[in-house]
């Protein structure tokens, strides 16, 4: 067989045990990787050093660095005690603290792993729906899609986001002015949209007065340290041209500043990180690199130009929908992942301006997984969370109480990327 057959064969088999979800998704994605340098070597495509090249290694620990300073900064304790702060300062209320709720998860996946806040923010809602007469279920399920809504805030908010920034340059301003609007936008759809999770009954005035709504803070310490150091990490990350620092070496100094001095366990901290996060992305860049050397992707590439060879005002929105497609069904990593290379080729070979492309992309490929509940990983946890506690939350519920809001949130997402390129703002 040629080349651009077999890699053709494993990008369908690797594609296929994606959406079956036979194995873990690094589990397949090393498994590409591995076949991918077997049969590029013997091809004679590349040599085995060029494999390290292909990995990306720099990007592979800039991410598992901020999943490190993630898992740090949410064992602290801050997004509880802030949750539970806030509820104190609102009471009793069923509308003002489901706006709060829904704002805060869009804040906090903005600078946490989408994962771990649907974690903590489905404790403190299930923690405070019963005593505001709050409907706990739908609530959690606007929460899932808000973690994602929060992935757009910055250039690390998510992994689609760290991939795209890392490759282009893009940094915080350029994503607190593009996606910060769009981020306030949809929210405040949420907001008119959470009405429907209100409860007829009477609040629990007294329950509330009853219950501490204490946070849960096992040392003050680490929290007052983790974040300020987290919030130095913020600073000097979105200051790096200035600082002419690489983003991975600021990352992992902070890393280290985290553990010396917030007195946090680092291997508490390291049995709870994503470790297959890097590994999936280490190992789909090797299978990029052979899809690439092969033509598999210079050939998907000619299949879609005529897609992106439309005027960039239509190739944007287009772009931004068919990414969303493909991650209600695949992780959005692996999507982001092949579908780079190729808007960035097609561009070169058009002349098409490549960046409403790559917010297309970012934007597309973290609101897709809200179609779903076995696509984005927070989605599937939140409504894993609410089946453990006794509430089923099966594909058509989840469909009549959560897509109508991830469609309308879609749409207006293309509204707003077809605009800022009309008005050649992107």
């Amino acid at each position: 067989m040629t080349p651009f057959t077999t890699f053709t064969l494993i990008l369908v088999v690797i594609v296929l045990l994606l959406v079956a979800e036979i194995e873990h998704r690094a589990v397949v994605a090393i498994l590409a990787a591995v076949l991918s340098a077997y049969f590029g070597i013997s091809y004679g495509l590349f040599k085995p050093a060029d494999i390290i090249e292909m990995m990306n290694v720099d990007t592979v620990l800039f991410i598992t660095g901020v999943l490190i300073l993630f898992e740090s900064i949410s064992r602290s304790g801050l997004f509880d005690v802030v949750g539970m702060s806030l509820a104190r300062l609102i009471g009793p209320r069923p509308r003002a603290l489901v706006y709060a709720l829904i704002a805060l998860t869009t804040l906090f996946s903005g600078i946490s792993s989408n994962v771990t806040v649907m974690l903590v923010m489905g404790n403190i809602t299930l923690r405070l729906a019963a005593l505001a007469g709050v409907e706990a279920e739908e609530l959690v399920i606007l929460e899932c899609l808000q973690t994602n809504v929060g992935g757009l805030l910055l250039p690390l908010s998510s992994v689609p986001a760290l991939i795209v920034s890392t490759k282009t340059g893009l940094g915080f301003a350029d994503f607190l002015r593009v996606t910060g609007p769009l981020i306030l936008m949809l929210t405040a759809l949420a907001l008119f949209y959470s009405t429907r999770v209100m409860t007829s009954g009477e609040a629990g005035g007294a329950a509330w007065k009853r219950d501490s709504l204490r946070a849960h803070v096992v040392n003050s310490t680490a929290l007052y340290r983790s974040t300020a150091i987290f919030a130095a990490f913020l600073t000097a990350a979105s200051m790096s041209d200035l600082i002419g620092l690489n983003l991975t070496l600021i990352t992992f100094i902070f890393v280290t500043a985290t553990f010396l001095l917030s007195s946090l366990d680092p291997d508490e901290v390291f049995r709870s990180v994503d470790w297959g996060i890097p590994f999936f992305v280490g190992g789909f860049f090797v299978f990029v690199g052979g899809l690439e050397r092969s033509g598999v992707l210079d050939a998907v590439s000619s299949a879609i130009a005529p897609l992106l060879g439309m005027p960039e005002v239509l190739a944007a929105p287009l772009l931004l929908l068919m990414c969303a497609l493909i991650s209600a069904f695949i992780d959005n990593i692996p999507v982001v992942l092949l579908l780079y290379p190729i808007v960035k080729g097609v561009a070169e070979t058009t002349g098409l301006r490549a960046l409403p492309l790559y917010w297309a992309m970012i934007i597309g490929s973290n609101l897709g997984g809200n179609l779903t509940t076995f696509a984005s990983p927070s989605v599937l946890i939140g409504v894993r969370f609410l089946e453990r506690r006794g509430m089923r939350v099966t594909m058509g519920e989840f469909l009549k109480k959560g897509a109508p809001l991830a469609i309308m949130q879609i749409l207006l997402s293309m509204i707003y990327v077809a605009s800022l390129t009309a008005l050649n703002l992107l």
